[in-house]
C-alpha cells in the first residue's frame, strides 16, 4: 500500500477539497494545517466519510477522469487520517 507523508496528505486532501464550496460536506478536506492532522474526532470522521461516500465512488464511476492510481492515493490518505494524531495533540 502507498504511504503518504503529512505534506503529501495535506496537498492531496486540498485537491479533493478544491471541488467544494464553503458549507459543502467536502469542505472538511480544507480543515487541515500543513501537518494534515484532523482538528477533532468529528473532523476526522467527516473526512473519512467524505472519502468513502463521495471520493471513492466518484473515481469508480468515472475512472477516465482520474489518475490511474487515484484509488490507491485515496486509500493512502484515508489510512494516514485514521492514524494521524489530532492537531491539538
Amino acid at each position: 500500500m502507498m504511504e503518504m507523508s503529512s505534506q503529501e496528505a495535506w496537498l492531496y486532501a486540498a485537491e479533493w477539497g478544491s471541488y467544494m464550496r464553503d458549507g459543502d460536506p467536502g469542505a472538511c478536506m480544507y480543515g487541515f494545517s500543513e501537518d494534515c492532522r484532523p482538528q477533532s474526532e468529528e473532523h476526522r470522521k467527516a473526512c473519512l466519510n467524505w472519502i468513502d461516500e463521495q471520493c471513492v465512488p466518484a473515481v469508480k464511476n468515472a475512472p477516465q477522469h482520474y489518475d490511474e492510481d487515484e484509488l490507491e492515493k485515496l486509500a493512502a490518505l484515508r489510512e494516514y487520517l485514521v492514524q494521524a494524531p489530532l492537531s491539538s495533540q
